[in-house]
């Protein structure tokens, strides 16, 4: 009989989480019936069919949550406890599923990620005698829980205390979720977060996918320098904007979101009137199957991140399109974050840059790699092959639970 595992990730943007689509798929391929449990998420509406031996269960937000959530605004309880209710109602809709589709019949593994997604794997692993694995993807953050939003907090510092391992992306990491929920664990797998692609670029050499959508021809914009996943603040998406109009050294400035976005929206309109001459905005998301198509299609890779908390100060091995890049051997443009400094140091696959706002240091960054791009392309892949191959990082952890 093949064995089962339980996925928890309440978040909902599965369509853009390689870690959990991977880990699924490879647990699938080694023999498990995977089973995911994931909230509908309005703003990542694509959805993942992975495959026969994974069942992706989407589950809608109650409408009753938001009214109560106003009821708690009124009487200044705010969100803190609206949070809980919600957990307790997903945790519920989880249970009733499962009795519908007689899907308890066993659990051998239970893996819940980050808060929500903790509590829940560990009642289920009481239940059921399974083995708990806490799947970090975003850090706690233990000051962030306000008043009844700290019971969350308390479960989920019980959940990681009681979890055979910890699946988390590098070691700083490790070191301030266990000081979050103030338990240094005793077992820790490293997988980093990893796009895998199915398709080699050389499968398709004459296809480009920004050339063909945003109508962009090799004559005016020999390079495309992408940035790809967010756009928004915290990713210098202004800065870096208004900065490419003084860029004249054929790049187009090309961003792409992970989530639908509107030409209507008020940002979106804020950042054609700073640029308007340079910039291109790919506002349609792509099926995960096809991501590779974004990363096919760029030059150069944009990994700009603000530190403004320890998600992103610490993100070099934690982000998706900074693995991807790598992957096909982008040569990629960073902010100088502690974590992609040191990356960047040890493979030099591109450069770090100290003040997004300064033309210069985005010129002469855009230049040098250009005149060096095979050198710069080489250790892209390097680095890809040495820190973010999946298929030798995961195995340690595959191991460790066909052994419980």
């Amino acid at each position: 009989m093949n064995k089962s595992c339980s996925i928890f990730f309440y978040e909902g943007w599965l369509s853009a989480a390689p870690t959990v689509i991977n880990l699924a798929t490879i647990l699938a391929n080694i023999g498990y019936q995977v089973i995911i449990y994931t909230r509908i998420n309005r703003d990542y509406s694509l959805r993942c069919d992975l495959g026969k031996d994974i069942t992706v269960v989407y589950l809608e937000k109650p409408s009753f949550i938001a009214s109560i959530s106003r009821t708690l605004k009124e009487i200044q309880l705010g969100g803190t406890a609206s949070d809980l209710l919600d957990l307790i109602a997903f945790a519920i809709q989880i249970l009733l599923w499962n009795l519908k589709h007689k899907g308890y019949l066993n659990r051998h593994v239970s893996i819940g990620i980050d808060t929500n997604g903790s509590i829940i794997a560990w009642i289920e692993s009481m239940l059921l005698k399974s083995q708990l694995v806490y799947l970090s993807l975003e850090l706690t953050i233990g000051h962030q829980f306000k008043k009844f939003d700290k019971a969350r907090l308390f479960l989920e510092r019980l959940a990681f205390k009681k979890s055979c391992c910890v699946l988390i992306q590098d070691e700083d990491r490790f070191e301030y979720l266990c000081s979050q929920n103030e338990y240094k664990h005793h077992q820790v797998f490293y997988l980093p977060n990893t796009v895998t692609f199915s398709k080699s670029v050389d499968e398709e050499p004459n296809q480009n996918y920004f050339r063909e959508v945003l109508q962009l021809n090799q004559e005016d914009y020999p390079y495309l320098v992408t940035h790809a996943g967010m756009i928004c603040d915290a990713v210098f998406s202004k800065e870096l904007a208004n900065v490419f109009n003084q860029v004249n050294s054929g790049c187009a400035l090309i961003y792409h979101d992970a989530r639908q976005r509107s030409l209507d929206e008020p940002y979106i309109q804020l950042l054609k009137d700073i640029n308007s001459t340079n910039l291109f905005l790919s506002l349609n998301p792509l099926p995960y199957e096809e991501v590779y198509k974004i990363f096919n299609a760029a030059t150069i890779g944009v990994a700009l991140y603000k530190g403004i908390d320890e998600n992103f100060a610490n993100i070099a091995k934690a982000s998706g399109k900074l693995s991807a890049y790598l992957q096909y051997g982008k040569p990629v443009i960073m902010s100088n974050l502690k974590s992609l400094v040191e990356l960047n140091t040890k493979y030099e696959f591109g450069k770090i840059i100290q003040d997004i706002s300064c033309p210069k240091e985005i010129n002469t960054a855009l230049k040098d790699i250009l005149s060096n791009y095979e050198i710069y392309s080489k250790n892209a892949r390097v680095c890809f092959e040495q820190e973010f191959m999946l298929d030798t990082k995961v195995e340690p952890f595959l191991k460790f639970i066909n052994a419980g």
